[in-house]
C-alpha cells in the first residue's frame, strides 16, 4: 500500500467515525424528543399529554379558588357589610319619622287643612305670600270643597309625601324663595310581582293581609315635580340647603329661565326710548353706546348676566326623597349599640 493510499484510508475511517458519533447523536436527540413528547417509561408525562391536560383545564374545568382567595373574598364581604350598615345607618338619619298611632283619614285631613294654612302665609312675591291663597301644595284632591277623606291604605304614603313637602317648603321660606307655582306628586308603580312576594312573605311570617297591603304601598322613595320664582343668590341656597338636610334628597331635570322681560328685550326697549324711536336715530345709536345717559346704563346693567340678584328666575326641577327603612328612634338605637360595641 502506498503512502498516499494510506492517508486515504486514515482520512475515510476518520469520516466514518465522524459519521457514527453524528448519527448516534442524532438518535439520542430524537430519542430524548420522542420521550418528552410522549413521556417514558418511568411514568414522566410527555408535552403532548401535558399540553392537552391544560387545554382540558383551561377550557372545560372550572377554576377552582385556593382557600387564600376564599378567606380574602369573605374578608372583604364582611368589610363590604360593615360599611354598607354605616352608610345605610347614616343615610337613614332622615328618613320620615313613623305616623301618629291615632293616625287616620279624618287627623290626616285636619292636619293637612291646618298645615298648608300654616304655610300659605309664609312670606314671598305674590300680595307679600309664598304662593296664592288657592295653592294646596300637591294636595287638592284631599282639600277643598271636593276635597276626600283618604283611604287607610293611602294614609302611611300620603303622610310620608306630605312630611317632605312640608320640610321642602320650610327650606324653601329659609332659602328666601319668592313664589311656589307648583308641587306635584308623583305616584310611584311599584312591580306587582315584587310587591305580592314581600307580601306573602309578611303573611307566611303571621302578619296577615294588612302586612300584605302595606307592603305594596311603601315604596323606597318619593318622586315630586317642582316649579318655583327665586332669585339667583337664594337658588343657591335652595340646593346647597337640600344637600346639607338630614332628609337623602336627589336633584334631577333641573332647568331654569329668566322670568319676566328678557335681556335682549329690555336693551332694545331702553335704545328705542334713549333713541325716540326713529330709524336715523337708531341708525346713530350705534355708534355712540358711551353717549347714554348713567340711568340707562344703571337700567341696562340690572339685566340677569351683570347683577342676578335683581332678575328672577324660574326654577323646574324634579326631587327624589329616599327612606332606608329605619325611623329615627331605629338608627339611634342602632348608633349607640355600635359605639358600646366599639368601646
Amino acid at each position: 500500500m502506498t503512502k498516499q493510499q494510506k492517508i486515504y484510508a486514515c482520512f475515510g475511517g476518520a469520516v466514518g467515525v465522524c459519521a457514527l458519533a453524528l448519527g448516534w447523536f442524532l438518535y439520542s436527540a430524537y430519542a430524548d424528543y420522542q420521550a418528552a413528547l410522549e413521556g417514558d417509561e418511568e411514568g414522566t408525562e410527555g408535552l403532548s399529554a401535558a399540553k392537552e391536560k391544560n387545554n382540558k383545564f383551561y377550557t372545560q374545568s372550572k377554576p377552582f379558588p385556593s382557600s387564600d382567595s376564599i378567606k380574602q373574598i369573605e374578608s372583604n364581604k364582611t368589610v363590604y357589610a360593615e360599611w354598607i350598615n354605616r352608610a345605610t345607618v347614616m343615610a337613614a338619619r332622615g328618613d320620615c319619622p313613623p305616623p301618629p298611632s291615632d293616625l287616620d283619614g279624618t287627623v290626616f285631613k285636619q292636619n293637612l287643612f291646618e298645615q298648608v294654612t300654616r304655610m300659605q302665609k309664609y312670606p314671598g312675591g305674590v300680595n307679600g305670600r309664598i304662593c296664592s291663597d288657592k295653592f294646596l301644595f300637591g294636595f287638592d284632591q284631599y282639600l277643598g270643597e271636593a276635597g276626600k277623606t283618604p283611604e287607610t291604605l293611602e294614609l302611611m304614603k300620603l303622610y310620608a309625601q306630605f312630611v317632605t313637602i312640608t320640610n321642602v317648603v320650610d327650606l324653601f321660606r329659609e332659602s328666601g324663595v319668592l313664589e311656589i307655582r307648583k308641587i306635584e306628586r308623583v305616584e310611584v308603580q311599584e312591580d306587582v310581582e315584587n310587591a305580592n312576594a314581600r307580601g306573602g312573605q309578611r303573611n307566611r311570617d303571621g302578619k296577615g293581609k294588612a302586612g300584605q297591603n302595606a307592603a305594596a304601598l311603601e315604596p323606597k322613595y318619593f318622586d315630586f315635580n317642582l316649579e318655583y320664582v327665586v332669585r339667583a343668590s337664594s337658588f343657591v341656597k335652595v340646593l346647597n340647603g337640600l344637600a346639607k338636610s338630614q332628609r337623602f334628597y336627589v336633584v334631577s331635570n333641573l332647568s331654569f329661565e329668566q322670568e319676566g322681560e328678557s335681556l335682549k328685550a329690555r336693551l332694545d326697549r331702553i335704545e328705542s326710548a334713549s333713541s325716540g324711536g326713529n330709524s336715523s336715530s337708531r341708525d346713530h345709536r350705534r355708534g355712540r353706546g358711551r353717549d347714554r345717559s348713567q340711568e340707562n346704563r344703571e337700567e341696562i346693567e340690572s339685566g340677569v348676566v351683570t347683577n342676578p340678584e335683581t332678575t328672577p328666575i324660574l326654577v323646574r326641577m324634579k326631587l327624589s326623597a329616599y327612606d332606608f327603612g329605619k325611623n329615627r328612634a331605629q338608627v339611634e338605637a342602632a348608633a349607640a349599640s355600635s359605639k358600646k360595641e366599639g368601646k
